[in-house]
């Protein structure tokens, strides 16, 4: 047997007996990971970590315009990641008196891209639209964050248009 082959039996040896040591010293449970906050984590600290990117939506009529911001929000004292995995960085719905008026996305195609976006503490992503000349009604707007991470990352008003 060479000397190389001699080496990585030796090795394969040493590395299961330093899993069976592992193995023994948690009772025979599996480790656990160090960030699996879900499992770990008393419910009140879950919640407070799946409200940690704070959607808010407002609107501001100007004339006949309604611009329309949608803002997600680093509540937490540690850097975020937000994924798009396409152009798409966001999606919304407006309804009028109960009725789909309008769906951003719908009827357009999209880059296929992929981008991170790191927010520090406080630091915020800033949406706009501006919807012109609605007609009379009462409206609701869904708005939503495109990132299957922060399904949270949503919100919704309602206005009158008279």
């Amino acid at each position: 047997m060479g000397k190389g082959k001699t080496l990585g039996l030796a090795g394969m040896i040493a590395g299961a007996a330093a899993v069976s040591m592992l193995f023994a010293s948690n009772s025979g449970e599996q480790p656990k990971a160090k960030d699996d906050t879900s499992q770990t984590k008393p419910q009140t600290e879950r919640e407070m970590i799946a409200r940690a990117l704070e959607p808010s939506l407002t609107y501001e009529k100007k004339g006949n315009n309604y611009v329309v911001t949608f803002t997600v929000k680093n509540q937490t004292e540690r850097v975020l990641t937000v994924t798009f995995t396409s152009g798409k960085k966001y999606d919304y719905i407006l309804f009028r008196d109960g009725e789909k008026v309008k769906q951003f996305s719908e009827g357009k195609m999209f880059t296929q891209i992929y981008e991170e976006r790191l927010l520090k503490q406080g630091e915020s992503l800033v949406f706009q639209e501006t919807f012109s000349h609605l007609p009379k009604g009462k409206y609701k707007l869904e708005w939503w964050l495109e990132d299957k991470n922060w399904p949270n990352a949503k919100a919704a008003i309602t206005f009158t248009v008279d």
